[in-house]
């Protein structure tokens, strides 16, 4: 187990790193608005990187922890962004495409952090 879960913050920390190169450049190139949509990508991979640590604590104390975190962290990152499904739903019947927007980002950020636990997964 500690081995995938130093893989997977390892890429967590490497989309965050990216993630602030690209506000940077955003920012300079005066592209406010993508940057700051950039900025919740980078909290939303700081926000897992957070969990996946809670649910690496929590699987150590059971008698398989590899498999403890591999099912706790994966129930998590699909049960953990509802509220921003339920946000995103009710922004789109208002209309309010800005926090639609917002939430959908979130939500894709979510999709590639589900992709990079599963490639860390088939990682010997």
């Amino acid at each position: 187990m500690e081995q995938r879960l130093m893989r997977y913050l390892q890429a967590l920390e490497a989309a965050g790193r990216e993630s602030a190169r690209l506000i940077g450049q955003l920012e300079k190139e005066d592209r406010q608005d993508e940057a700051d949509l950039e900025k919740i990508r980078r909290n939303v991979y700081g926000i897992c990187a957070s969990l996946a640590n809670a649910d690496a604590a929590l699987a150590r104390k059971a008698a398989d922890p590899a498999a403890e975190f591999e099912g706790r962290h994966r129930q998590r990152l699909q049960s953990f962004p509802e509220p921003w499904r339920q946000k995103r739903e009710k922004a789109a019947a208002h209309g309010d495409v800005i926090a639609a927007t917002i939430e959908e980002t979130k939500l894709n950020t979510i999709a590639r952090i589900r992709e990079m636990f599963l490639e860390t997964e088939a990682q010997p």
